[in-house]
C-alpha cells in the first residue's frame, strides 16, 4: 500500500531518529507511524527492540562502569567487548517483534531479522550464536539491492553481527570475510553517513585488523587499519578515541614490522616482493604515512590520558614514544624540521608523564640529533640523576628479571640503556661542549657499568670499544688543555692506555687505531703514530682523516714529497670527488675532512715549491669551501612529523607526494668588523680595502665572492663589486623555491633561535674561511707583496675579527715591514682574545729578549712552555736564549735541544687543529 505524505514524513523522521540512536523519541514515533501506516507494525516493533537493547546496554555499562577506555589495552588475542545484557531484559520486546514479523512487508521483515540477530548477540544467552544464525539464515549479506539511509547502516550491522558470531565459533577467517565486506560496502558507498553506521563500521574494521594480526597476516591487517583510519577522518572528533589510539598503535607496529621483513612495495600494495634498500633510499611515502599515523595516535591517546597520579605510570604514552623513536630509526633522521618535530613530540610526552627517565633518554638523543647541545646537556644531567634515584629506590637487581615490555610499563631503565646514554654524554661533552672533565666522568661511569653488569651482554664488545675511546679522548683533551706540566704526562699516558684497551677489545676497528695514532702524534711520538695510522688505513682505506694524519706525520719528518703523494692518494679515496658528483655524495662532515686535506696539500705545495705554488691552489680551495659549507640538504623542507602540517595535508586537495618544501635556516651574522679595529681605522684613512667597514647579516653562511679568489694569484686590484655577497648555489636555489606550492592559508614560518649545532657549524665555517685568507696573507708576505697580504688579512678580519690568528698574522706583517711598535699592538690584541696563544707569547717573549728585559722574557716564556705552549719550538728556543744570556748554560742546553726536537718533528699544520678527534 502506498504511504500517505504524512506517513512518509513520519517514516523519514523515524529513520533519522534510529540512525542517531535517539531512544527517547522511539515510542512516540512508533505510535504515530503505526497510526498512519497499518503495515508499519514490524518497523515500529523493530525500533522498540532497538530501544530495549540500547537502554539495556547503557544500564549494564553504567552499572559495571564500563567504558571504551578498556580497549586501550586491546591485543590481537584479547579484544575487549561491551558487557552482555540479560536476556530477560529484552525478552518482551523480542517476543512482540517475533509475533508481528509476518505482518509487514518483506523488506521490513529482513531488517527486523538483522535487529533480532543484533539483540541476540548482545545478550548473555548460551545459545546466542545459534539464534543469530537462525535469524540471518534467509538474509543475503551484503544484499544485491543497494539500500539507503538507516537501512544502509543495518546492512553494516548485520555483517558485523554475523562476523561476531563466526568469531565466537572460532571461525576466524570467515569472520574476517564478513568484516571485510563492511569495509568494501562502505568504500563503495562513501556518501552514506550516520551515527549508527559509524558505530558498526568502526566495530568491524577494528576487529578485522586485530584478528588479522592474530593470524600473523600483517599486510592484511595494515589494509584494514588503513581503511579504519580513512573512515576515522569523517567520524566525530571524540568518537571512540581509546579504540582509535589502539588501532593506530597496532597499525604503526604492523607498518614497522612489515617494512623490516618484506620491504616498501609489499607494505604499499600487499605484494610479496622483497625490496632490500639502503636507509637513505627509504620511500618518502612511507615516512609521510607513518608521520600521519603517529600524529593521530598521539592526538587520540592524549585526549583520553590525564597526568598520572601518585605511583602511576602512563605506560601507554611510553609505548607510543618508543614506537615513534623506533620508526624514526627505521626511516632515517629526516631533515632539520623533522628533528625539531620529534623533540616537540617528546616534550609533549613529558607533559603526560612524571619524571620519566625513558622520556628523558629519548629527549637527550633527540636534542643531540637536532643539534641543540645546551638543552641536551640539561636532559643528560636530569636523566642521570633520575636513573641514580630509581636505582637506589628499586635496587640493583630489580631489572634483571624484567622483560622489555615490563620495563616500559614500569618505566625502569636497564643498565644497557644507562650505559649508552653515558657513552653518548661523553661524546657530547668532549666533542661539542669542550668539557673534558665531565666527558671523563661519563666514560668512566660507562666502563664501571659494563664491567659490573654487562659482561655477558651481546653488545659488550661495542660498548667497551666506545667507552674506552671516549675515555681516551677525554684524557687527551684534559692533557692538551691543562696548565699543570706535572699532570700532562700522566694524562697522556692514561689516554694512550685507554685507546690501547679499545684496540684490544676490537682489534679490527679502524677508528681506535686512528685515535691512538692521533694521540701519539700530539705527543710527538712520530714513529709510533706512523705505524698505527698505517694500520688504520689498512682497515679502512676510505677514511680521509687517516690519510691526512699520515701526510702530516710525514711532513713532521720533513719528507714533504711523500706527504704530497699521500695527500693525492687520500683525495682519490674520498667520495667527495667533485669532478664526478654534485658534492653531496658523502656527508657534509666528509666534505670538511676533504677540504682540510686539500688545505694541507696546498701548504705542502708551498713548502716544496714555494709560496707561488701554494697560491695556485687558493681559487680551488675557496670554490670548494662554498660547496662544503653550503646549507646541508637535511635542513631543507618541511617536517613530515609536524602535526599542523599533517592536518593541513589532510585538509588539502593536494596529493601527499606534492607537499610543499621550504628552506629552514637559522639566522646569523657572520664576519662583522669591530669598532676601533686596526683594519677599519686603516680603511677610513684611505688605504686598502673598505671591506672591513661593511656589516653583513644573513641567514646563510658567509662565503667569498666567486670571482675574487682568482685575483689572489695575480695582483689584487680595485673591484667595485668586491663587497657583494654571493650565497652558495644550493642556498639560492632553495630560497627561490621556498615559497612555491605553500598554502595561502598557512602561517608564515616562525623565527626560531639557531641550534647549537648550527652556531658551531657557522663558527667552524668562519674559522676555515679565516684560515684560507691567512694562508694567502702568509704567502703574499713571504713574497714581499705586502699590500696584497694586508687586503687578505682585511678579508679575514671581516669574517671573524675575534680570531686571534688574524691579529697574529697582522703582527707578523707589521714586523716584516719593520714597524715593531704596531706589531706589538697587534700581538697584544691577539693575546687579549686568547691569553694562552703560544705563538704570540713566543713573539712577545722574543721582543722582551731583544729589548734586554730578560726577567720579563723569562717569565712569559717559562709560563708558556709549562702550559699550552709546551710543544712550541720558538718558545723553548727563546727561553734557552734567556738562560744562555743569564749564564745558566745547563738549562739553556736543555731548552735548545728540546726546541730542536720539537722543530724537527713539527708538522706542516697542527695535528689537533687540522684533524678531528672523533670518527664520524
Amino acid at each position: 500500500m502506498a504511504l500517505t505524505a504524512k506517513a512518509q514524513v513520519i517514516e523519514r523522521d523515524f529513520q533519522n531518529a534510529r540512525a542517531k540512536a535517539n531512544y527517547p523519541t522511539f515510542a512516540e514515533f512508533a505510535r504515530r507511524y503505526v497510526k498512519h501506516n497499518k503495515d508499519g507494525i514490524v518497523l515500529a516493533n523493530t525500533a522498540m527492540l532497538e530501544l530495549a537493547v540500547g537502554e539495556a546496554e547503557i544500564a549494564i555499562r553504567r552499572a559495571q562502569k564500563w567504558t571504551y577506555m578498556t580497549s586501550l589495552d586491546d591485543t590481537p588475542d584479547n579484544i575487549a567487548s561491551s558487557p552482555p545484557i540479560r536476556q530477560e531484559s529484552i525478552q518482551e520486546a523480542v517476543e512482540k517483534l517475533e509475533r508481528v514479523l509476518s505482518k509487514g512487508p518483506e523488506e521490513h521483515q529482513e531488517y527486523a531479522a538483522i535487529v533480532l540477530a543484533r539483540a541476540a548477540m548482545a545478550t548473555n544467552a548460551p545459545d546466542r550464536v545459534q539464534r543469530v544464525a537462525h535469524y540471518l539464515q534467509n538474509i543475503q549479506l551484503p544484499p544485491v539491492r543497494l539500500p539507503s539511509g538507516y537501512n544502509f547502516a543495518l546492512i553494516a550491522c548485520g555483517l558485523t553481527v554475523k562476523g561476531l558470531a563466526l568469531e565466537e565459533e572460532g571461525r576466524i577467517p570467515e569472520a574476517i570475510v564478513s568484516y571485510d565486506n563492511v569495509a568494501l560496502w562502505i568504500q563503495n558507498n562513501p556518501n552514506e553517513k550516520c551515527e549508527e553506521l559509524f558505530a558498526w563500521t568502526e566495530h568491524a574494521l577494528y576487529r578485522a585488523g586485530l584478528l588479522k594480526l592474530r593470524l600473523g597476516d600483517h599486510l592484511a591487517a595494515i589494509r584494514s587499519f588503513r581503511a579504519y583510519h580513512t573512515q576515522a577522518l569523517i567520524w566525530p572528533g571524540n568518537f571512540r578515541l581509546p579504540r582509535r589510539a589502539t588501532a593506530y598503535r597496532h597499525l604503526s607496529q604492523a607498518l614497522s614490522i612489515s617494512f623490516k621483513t618484506v620491504g616498501y612495495q609489499a607494505v604499499a600494495d600487499g605484494s610479496p616482493t622483497v625490496i632490500n634498500e639502503q636507509p637513505q633510499f627509504y620511500p618518502a611515502a612511507l615516512s609521510l604515512e607513518m608521520a600521519e599515523i603517529h600524529a593521530y595516535w598521539e592526538d587520540s591517546l592524549y585526549a583520553v590520558t590525564a597526568f598520572p597520579g601518585a605511583n602511576e605510570k602512563n605506560w601507554r604514552v611510553l609505548v607510543m614514544i618508543e614506537q615513534i623513536i623506533e620508526d624514526r630509526k627505521l626511516l632515517g633522521p629526516g631533515n632539520d624540521a623533522d628533528k625539531k618535530a620529534l623533540v616537540e613530540t617528546i616534550y609533549r610526552a613529558s607533559q603526560k608523564t612524571f619524571q620519566s627517565p625513558r622520556v628523558l633518554r629519548f629527549l637527550f638523543f633527540a636534542l643531540v640529533e637536532k643539534g641543540q647541545y645546551d638543552e641536551a646537556e640539561l636532559a643528560l644531567k636530569a636523566y642521570l640523576d633520575m636513573a641514580e634515584i630509581n636505582l637506589k629506590v628499586k635496587g640493583v637487581t630489580a631489572e634483571d628479571s624484567l622483560t622489555h615490555d615490563e620495563r616500559v610499563r614500569l618505566d625502569v631503565e636497564s643498565k644497557y640503556d644507562i650505559t649508552t646514554v653515558l657513552i653518548a654524554g661523553s661524546r657530547l661533552y668532549s666533542k661539542e661542549l669542550a668539557k673534558p672533565l665531565e666527558a671523563l666522568k661519563c666514560a668512566s661511569g660507562a666502563l664501571d657499568n659494563i664491567h659490573e653488569y654487562l659482561q655477558n651482554h651481546e653488545l659488550v664488545v661495542n660498548l667497551l670499544n666506545d667507552a674506552y675511546q671516549c675515555q681516551g679522548i677525554a684524557y687527551g683533551l684534559q692533557a692538551s688543555t691543562t696548565h699543570e706540566p706535572h699532570q700532562r704526562p700522566q694524562m697522556y699516558a692514561k689516554a694512550v692506555e685507554s685507546l690501547e684497551n679499545a684496540i684490544k677489545v676490537a682489534p679490527d676497528a679502524f677508528d681506535s687505531q686512528y685515535l691512538l695514532a692521533l694521540q701519539y702524534a700530539e705527543m710527538r711520538e712520530i714513529a709510533k703514530a706512523i705505524l698505527t695510522v698505517k694500520q688504520s688505513i689498512s682497515l679502512n682505506s676510505s677514511h680521509i682523516p687517516s690519510w691526512h694524519l699520515l701526510a702530516l706525520l710525514l711532513s713532521s719528518q720533513k719528507d714533504y714529497e711523500r706527504a704530497l703523494s699521500i695527500c693525492a692518494v687520500g683525495l682519490k679515496e674520498s667520495e667527495w670527488d667533485l669532478a664526478q658528483t654534485d658534492g653531496f655524495s658523502a656527508s657534509q662532515l666528509d666534505g670538511e675532512d676533504y677540504l682540510a686535506l686539500r688545505v694541507t696539500q696546498a701548504i705542502l705545495q708551498d713548502q716544496v715549491h714555494g709560496p707561488e705554488a701554494g697560491l695556485e691552489h687558493e681559487e680551488a680551495l675557496f670554490s670548494l669551501y662554498t660547496r662544503v659549507f653550503a646549507p646541508e640538504p637535511s635542513s631543507i623542507g618541511e617536517s613530515s612529523y609536524d602535526i599542523q602540517n599533517i592536518r593541513r595535508r589532510d585538509q588539502s586537495d593536494n596529493d601527499l607526494n606534492t607537499s610543499a618544501s621550504g628552506v629552514v635556516n637559522g639566522g646569523t651574522t657572520t664576519g662583522r668588523p669591530r669598532s676601533g679595529s686596526i683594519l677599519s681605522v686603516r680603511s677610513r684613512n684611505g688605504g686598502g680595502s673598505d671591506v672591513g667597514s661593511t656589516i653583513v647579516a644573513s641567514n646563510t653562511l658567509e662565503v667569498p665572492k666567486a670571482n675574487y679568489a682568482s685575483s689572489i694569484t695575480s695582483s689584487i686590484g680595485s673591484n667595485p663589486n668586491k663587497n657583494r655577497r654571493i650565497p652558495p648555489p644550493a642556498a639560492a636555489a632553495g630560497a627561490n623555491q621556498g615559497t612555491l606550492g605553500r598554502s595561502l592559508l598557512s602561517l608564515p614560518p616562525p623565527v626560531h633561535r639557531p641550534t647549537t649545532k648550527s652556531v658551531v657549524r657557522i663558527a667552524r665555517a668562519n674559522k676555515v674561511l679565516v684560515t684560507l685568507w691567512l694562508m694567502s696573507a702568509s704567502a703574499f708576505r713571504r713574497l714581499g707583496r705586502m699590500e696584497d697580504a694586508f687586503k687578505a688579512i682585511e678579508e679575514a678580519e671581516r669574517v671573524d675579527a675575534s680570531n686571534p690568528d688574524v691579529w697574529y698574522q697582522l703582527g707578523l706583517l707589521y714586523a716584516a715591514q719593520g714597524d715593531q711598535e704596531t706589531a706589538s699592538v697587534s700581538f697584544s690584541k691577539a693575546l687579549a682574545l686568547a691569553p694562552y696563544h703560544a705563538a704570540c707569547l713566543a713573539r712577545v717573549g722574543r721582543s722582551y729578549l731583544d729589548a734586554g728585559s730578560l726577567e720579563m722574557a723569562e717569565g712569559i716564556l717559562e709560563s708558556t712552555t709549562k702550559s699550552l705552549g709546551w710543544d712550541n719550538a720558538e718558545a723553548w728556543f727563546y727561553l734557552g736564549k734567556v738562560f744562555e744570556a743569564t749564564d745558566r748554560l745547563t738549562r739553556a742546553k736543555e731548552c735548545l735541544w728540546y726546541a730542536l726536537d720539537l722543530e724537527t718533528s713539527r708538522p706542516a699544520r697542527s695535528f689537533t687543529e687540522a684533524l678531528p678527534r672523533y670518527v664520524q
